[in-house]
């Protein structure tokens, strides 16, 4: 039998530019088994949370308690507490553990995306680029890596973009959803994509699905906040309250984020992804376009959310930068292809080796970053995991740290503190006054806080206290 005689629903499909689906590609659930089972596995180098996951961990036990408290702590997030609330009945080492397995399998499946739809783009070799650009950005492993978000955002974003170029356009709007409830700045991208659904295919199912999604919604961001706090907008109000140190403070808070965000890709990426837009622009490709408007229009939201006093932290540029890391493995291979084609396959290879040579710099770079971050990660587990765990038992566990009055500590250390004394977050405090225990990091004001006698410690915790220990 021909091949045109083969209905075209059976053909089996090859990755090209234009998007077009290719069946080769591993099973979505193998891959997820096999990105958390990594992410399980990882469990086994380092194990401890930073401080806004330890924060949806604390308010994933308080909602199984019927005791929800959001008045202290960052601002919150629907998707994770979805997750941390069936955890807490795993107990105070579980649950934070189960919650680092998600986060860091989040991480590992943006790896995997980034490669699929690189590979769909421009073949194979520009999803190894699109994948290793991923890895080697500044920040990205090192946030997942203690169960920031960021890494499940871009793996649900580049999900939905696989899904809609397979014409599964619900699977779509509804991966959309999950990564609607962790960023605002997806949410008119998700909106819009959901009217546009209604008018393509307008139905009764179709009416359900995405009214029904966005009431949803609208009751996981705002409702929990109002009975956890008795303000519907604190999730905002907090957001606009940054560290110190945010680029909101500066005099052009917009341009900061902007200037801050250079050194999150290194510049053969940034050439690349320019290759790929202008490249694009001349062929009128549209999903190549899409792709690059999507990465544009959220990083000037997040510039204009930093000008209206939000924090704009760097990681809330990874979906924009890890769609630039998609274009620019697609840029980087139309050149050597183009080579190839003009002058043969002597000069694919000799401009492949002269991109791999001037690239070889920016990767030591980012590797030696990629090193020191996986310090501070190991450090952090250390702090908030055995450390912490270990100081408490020596001040006489839950109980005597409770029992001499308030509890302090330093600020970055209060959800960690509340978890692992059963307490919300507004009662471990950190302006210290009256009688109480104080846990503080060494060489910190509060560790050598004369109201608050030094009684016990451990490597990186002291414990001060106003009653008398023995």
């Amino acid at each position: 039998m021909s091949t045109a005689a083969v209905p075209a629903r059976l053909r089996p499909a090859r990755a090209t530019a234009g998007g077009e689906p290719d069946r080769r590609r591993a099973p979505m659930l193998l891959v997820l088994a096999g990105c958390l089972a990594v992410a399980a596995l990882s469990l086994l180098i380092t194990s401890a949370p930073t401080y806004d996951p330890w924060a949806w961990i604390v308010w994933g036990r308080e909602i199984t308690q019927w005791d929800l408290v959001t008045t202290d702590g960052p601002s919150w997030k629907p998707l994770p507490v979805l997750f941390t609330t069936p955890f807490a009945l795993a107990g105070d080492d579980g649950a934070p553990a189960l919650w680092l397995v998600i986060g860091r399998a989040g991480g590992l499946l943006a790896f995997v995306m980034a490669y699929r739809l690189g590979a769909r783009l421009a073949g194979p070799w520009a999803g190894l680029i699109a994948a290793v650009a991923l890895v080697l950005s500044d920040e990205f492993v090192f946030n997942f890596a203690r169960g920031n978000s960021e890494g499940l955002l871009v793996a649900l974003v580049l999900w939905a973009v696989e899904r809609h170029l397979d014409g599964r356009y619900e699977h779509a709007f509804l991966l959309g959803f999950a990564a609607a409830l962790l960023r605002p700045e997806v949410w008119p991208f998700w909106g819009l994509y959901g009217l546009w659904l209604l008018y393509r295919s307008f139905s009764a199912r179709q009416v359900a699905l995405v009214f029904g999604c966005g009431a949803l919604a609208l009751v996981l961001w705002f409702l929990p906040e109002y009975l956890g706090s008795g303000d519907w907008l604190r999730a905002a109000n907090r957001a606009r309250d940054p560290n110190p140190d945010s680029a909101a403070f500066a005099r052009f808070p917009s341009l900061e984020v902007f200037s801050r965000s250079e050194a999150i890709l290194s510049l053969p990426i940034c050439v690349g992804g320019v290759i790929a837009v202008a490249v694009a622009a001349a062929r009128r490709n549209r999903l190549w376009l899409a792709l690059a408007a999507m990465a544009t229009i959220l990083m000037v939201a997040v510039a204009l959310m930093t000008e209206a006093g939000f924090a704009g932290n760097l990681r809330y540029v990874a979906l924009p930068a890890a769609l630039v890391c998609v274009l620019a493995g697609a840029g980087w291979v139309l050149v050597v292809r183009g080579a190839h084609r003009r002058w043969g396959a002597a000069a694919a290879a000799g401009v492949t080796a002269l991109v791999i040579a001037g690239s070889v710099p920016f990767v030591a770079d980012d590797l030696d970053k990629l090193r020191y971050d996986w310090q501070v990660v190991e450090y952090e587990a250390n702090f908030y995991g055995p450390n912490l765990k270990a100081v408490i038992a020596k001040a006489g566990g839950e109980e005597g740290v409770k029992s001499c009055g308030r509890v302090f500590t330093g600020a970055f250390q209060v959800p960690s503190v509340a978890w692992r004394l059963h307490i919300h977050l507004s009662e471990a405090e950190i302006f210290p006054f009256g009688p109480g225990t104080a846990l503080s990091m060494g060489a910190t004001p509060l560790s050598v806080d004369p109201r608050y006698p030094e009684f016990t410690k451990t490597r990186h915790w002291i414990a001060g206290s106003t009653c008398e220990r023995r």
